[in-house]
């Protein structure tokens, strides 16, 4: 299960029940975050470019932040989504 973030052209490995964030870190990829990946501060959201359905069904504290911030439906909090394949994500601030 690769994740891959475009356009760094970097890309992780993740391990199992691994989030995009874990994988993120692990390739030294800057993803902002500031709860702690309870889900709550919506700064890690990551557009899903590719590989959407390899991803966690959202969470539903993924599901009201979304709402209440208006995120885009390719939008998801990458201390949320579990990956479960592959897939490619980028960032506004990239």
């Amino acid at each position: 299960m690769r994740v891959t973030f475009t356009p760094l052209c970097s890309a992780a490995q993740a391990m199992a029940n691994e989030t995009v964030l874990d994988a993120a870190r692990r390739a030294e990829v800057p993803v902002g975050n500031s709860c702690g990946s309870v889900g709550v501060c919506g700064r890690c959201c990551v557009r899903v470019i590719a590989g959407a359905s390899n991803l966690s069904a959202p969470t539903l504290i993924e599901l009201r932040v979304s709402a209440q911030r208006g995120f885009a439906a390719d939008e998801r909090l990458a201390c949320q989504a579990v990956v479960m394949g592959d897939v490619e994500v980028t960032t506004s601030y990239w």
